[in-house]
């Protein structure tokens, strides 16, 4: 389990000063021990002059003990898709706590490193791994870090041996706090590293929004107590939903009507799956993957027969893969207690007249230990012909060690709000954020139609009204195991 670090409460008048001092900082200073002297004060601002101009704090649990040094090189990185770039890197602070923390992170590890950050889509989310492919079959470094998609072109650059092993990275340390090791356990292979996740990658989840005022008028239980305390299971999450549902007097139920759920029947459903601690795709004793789906067959069968009915239940309105705009009921209508919401969407919903929380995806039930969220997000990758692993695995160090302003200000972003002014919601994505794990089905569902159908099994079960589970996974087990077993085997 990722270990928690204090977050950084840091002002946006706090991140502009220390913007304009970081960039005076960007040239190489000649005295070595100014320049260690520079850097304390920069990872620990309360220390410095510029920590005690705003009411701040700013700890960690851990320091990378990186050793301040001018590489004097570019550091290209290379975006495959679903990455939000705006809150990787900035050409320039724009004066929004956002942007100005990104950019101050920039400017701390140049004057630390002498790097200076360039990115590229390098052919967009369906083609980057092959622009990647081609440097290292010629040994170029033109690259120093991949940002991938959250699945497409990730197989590529597994089979095509593109990948350096991060563990290998001499500064890295994965036993660091901001390293998510229950998510790179979940898709190490063959005891390597090639795919990492950090406090860098901030998280692209599927969260749980719920509306405060109807909860209030329904008198319901306090969903953060009940996350706190372990308590907040499908089992609880459908029983509260299920009380809330009012009919504007038509004979059926449609979309001007109240409901205590609402969302997209589709990706968001197969969340269900991880947040029960069930696998779409795991390892044998040998670390060979394999289709999961028939390790827990009763649990699996409860899960599809709970989803389904929820899906179709009068209070419920779901609406489907393909659908029209009129169809959606998002919590900002005021009529949804519960709505199902990617992180990436929920900055929409707080200009919205609506008091909402977070919730992550419930528990299966009381006996599990831990919530469990589905990273939708990309990973991150280093090309396996760099030049200088010194080079990345500082940097990689260093963007994490510098991250936690830029985790308060995405926080703040997603809120809408000071991360003071919302301590139950901060809670919740901390909750999030140190449960975030990955699927090998998730990151290999382009590799087949089998796997892709398998993946979004719950979804085409829900939609199509067909919920058979053994008849399912006769018609794609077989297919999207011998899939896994080719990619993996290197056939």
């Amino acid at each position: 389990m990722k270990k928690n670090r204090i977050l950084a409460l840091i002002t946006a008048g706090l991140l502009i000063s220390s913007m304009l001092l970081g960039a005076v900082g960007c040239a190489q200073p000649t005295d070595p021990s100014e320049t260690e002297d520079n850097a304390t004060q920069q990872a620990n601002p309360s220390e410095s002059g510029a920590g005690s101009m705003a009411e701040t704090e700013v700890e960690t649990e851990y320091d990378p003990e990186i050793e301040v040094t001018n590489y004097d090189c570019e550091f290209n990185v290379v975006i495959g898709g679903t990455f939000d770039t705006k809150y990787c890197f900035v050409e320039k602070g724009e004066g929004d706590t956002m942007s100005d923390s990104v950019y101050e992170r920039q400017l701390r590890i140049k004057d630390h490193l002498g790097v200076e950050f360039t990115h590229q889509d390098a052919g967009g989310w369906l083609n980057y791994a092959s622009a990647i492919h081609r440097v290292v079959m010629s040994g170029g470094d033109d690259y120093h870090m991949v940002m991938t998609h959250v699945y497409q072109g990730v197989c590529d650059l597994l089979t095509n041996n593109c990948l350096y092993d991060m563990s290998a990275l001499p500064s890295v340390n994965l036993d660091a706090p901001w390293w998510h090791s229950d998510l790179m356990e979940e898709i190490k292979i063959n005891d390597q590293y090639l795919l990492g996740y950090n406090d860098f990658c901030l998280s692209h989840v599927n969260v749980i929004s719920f509306n405060k005022s109807l909860l209030n008028d329904y008198r319901l239980d306090n969903p953060y107590d009940l996350v706190r305390n372990k308590e907040w299971t499908l089992d609880k999450f459908v029983s509260m939903a299920s009380m809330v549902s009012k009919n504007t007097g038509d004979a059926s139920f449609g979309p001007e009507d109240t409901y205590g759920l609402t969302g997209w029947g589709w990706v968001a459903l197969i969340d269900f799956v991880t947040s029960s601690n069930l696998k779409i795709v795991d390892k044998d004793e040998n670390g060979d993957f394999y289709v999961a789906y028939e390790d827990h067959t009763e649990k699996m069968l409860s899960l599809i027969d709970t989803v389904t009915k929820m899906y179709n239940a009068d209070w419920s309105w779901m609406w489907k893969s393909v659908h029209d705009a009129e169809d959606v009921v998002d919590i900002a209508t005021g009529r949804a207690l519960f709505y199902f919401v990617s992180s990436q969407n929920l900055v929409s919903l707080k200009g919205e007249d609506v008091d909402f929380g977070i919730l992550p995806y419930p528990m299966y039930d009381s006996q599990q230990e831990n919530y469990r969220t589905l990273n939708w997000n990309g990973l991150i990758g280093v090309p396996a012909s760099i030049e200088n692993p010194n080079m990345v695995g500082d940097v990689l160090e260093m963007l994490n060690y510098y991250s936690a302003p830029v985790k308060d200000a995405f926080y703040e972003n997603l809120l809408g709000s000071k991360v003071a002014q919302s301590p139950d919601d901060v809670d919740m994505l901390n909750i999030i954020w140190d449960t975030v794990v990955s699927d090998v089905g998730i990151i290999t569902c382009n590799s087949s139609g089998n796997m892709d159908n398998l993946v979004y099994m719950l979804p085409k079960m829900c939609e199509n009204g067909n919920n058979n589970f053994a008849s399912y996974m006769k018609a794609n087990k077989r297919a999207a195991q011998a899939k896994l077993d080719r990619l993996f085997a290197g056939d």
